[in-house]
């Protein structure tokens, strides 16, 4: 595997990581083929190219374009120190770094959900989200901090810095100042120079070492916040499941078989915290899950009354839902057309007629 340290190094030095073919395959050496399918024509050409001996009252060489549409850049000191230069279009394109594709790339790399926010054009990009189990992530920002002023760290909580802590990937140890790096590693960040941690390989970028191990720091801390979350899950569910894959199916008015991806779990109200210590009874979060099932997932239409007679159960339902499978967003949404309660996942009612059709226990 390649080791990209003139690409790493660019990122840091070009503004703007942008800047004309020319001067790519010359900053890129050796790395210019594998770097290339990164770069992206901005539809501009520059009006100047390097120099080889830089620091004269001409430099750099201004860019012509004869009569004839031949392109060449001259040295502007008198006398001349650079020999003219014959160039072609590509050569004084301008190209930019391929951030989409960057991103994507890396988010592939190290083993994350790829977001479907815009990559802007801003120094600092969400790469997407790691995470451990569902419903447990940790953001990946991408910096580029480039020559100009040092980085903000409020530009990292724009792009999505999580308090609870965060991956900031960086060019090279030294592209964020070193008390910068130091009061986000002391918050709880894990700060990785891909100079160090990202090579390139057959298939394009590779981490160095495999995602979990280079991703540790960040992954213990993910393991200690459900530690310390008070309700584990009931079932750790894989970070890329949803709502829609889980099937609920009442099969007794205390049991509940609930289904993801060819497998079944048997739940009663205890598992799910929908108990009452004092009574022993289910509690009305419990009542509202049976009434769903009853009708399929869908409770409603409702009068304004009955919408707010619901509406703890609801509040109550889905507080539990969430603790217990840790998926993100709500398992119970409110169609206002139809002005109903809808489920996110698929809910069945397998209990015997006699008690389907009885007032569901409350």
């Amino acid at each position: 595997m390649k080791r990209l340290r003139r690409f790493w190094k660019a990122l840091d030095e070009v503004p703007g990581a942008a800047t004309d073919r020319l001067e790519w395959v010359d900053i890129l050496g050796a790395e210019w083929r594998d770097i290339e399918p990164y770069l992206k024509s901005t539809g501009r050409r520059t009006t100047a190219v390097m120099c080889p001996y830089p620091g004269g009252d001409g430099c750099p060489r201004r860019v012509v374009t004869g009569a004839n549409g031949a392109i060449r850049a001259v040295c502007g000191s008198r006398p001349q120190v650079c020999d003219p230069l014959d160039l072609t279009g590509p050569d004084v394109t301008i190209l930019a770094l391929d951030r989409a594709k960057l991103l994507r790339d890396l988010s592939r790399t190290l083993d994350a959900e790829p977001t479907d926010r815009p990559s802007g054009a801003g120094r600092v990009m969400l790469v997407g989200r790691h995470a451990l189990a569902a419903g447990l992530a940790s953001p990946i920002l991408l910096a580029l901090p480039g020559p100009a002023d040092p980085l903000a760290e409020d530009e990292l909580r724009t792009a999505g810095l999580d308090p609870a802590g965060s991956v900031v990937l960086v060019p090279r140890p030294s592209s964020l100042p070193a008390p910068v790096q130091a009061r986000l590693v002391a918050a709880g960040h894990q700060v990785i120079p891909l100079s160090e941690a990202v090579g390139f390989g057959a298939t394009g970028f590779e981490a160095l070492q495999p995602p979990a191990i280079l991703l540790a720091p960040i992954r213990e801390a993910l393991a200690a916040r459900t530690r310390t979350a008070g309700h584990e899950p009931v079932w750790e569910l894989p970070s890329d499941a949803t709502w829609g894959e889980l099937t609920f199916t009442l099969i007794a008015d205390e049991v509940l078989n609930v289904s993801f991806r060819g497998q079944t779990r048997r739940l009663e109200p205890d598992h799910l915290g929908m108990k009452d210590g004092r009574s022993g009874k289910p509690t009305e979060a419990w009542g509202f899950l049976q009434a769903l099932a009853r009708f399929g997932g869908s409770l409603g239409p409702m009068r304004a009354d009955l919408v707010e007679k619901h509406k703890k159960e609801k509040q109550a339902l889905t507080k539990r839902l969430r603790e217990a499978f840790r998926l993100p967003g709500d398992p119970i949404r409110w169609d206002r057309r139809n002005r109903s309660y809808q489920t996110a996942f698929v809910m069945r009612d397998e209990r015997p007629k006699a008690v389907r059709m009885s007032r569901p226990r409350r």
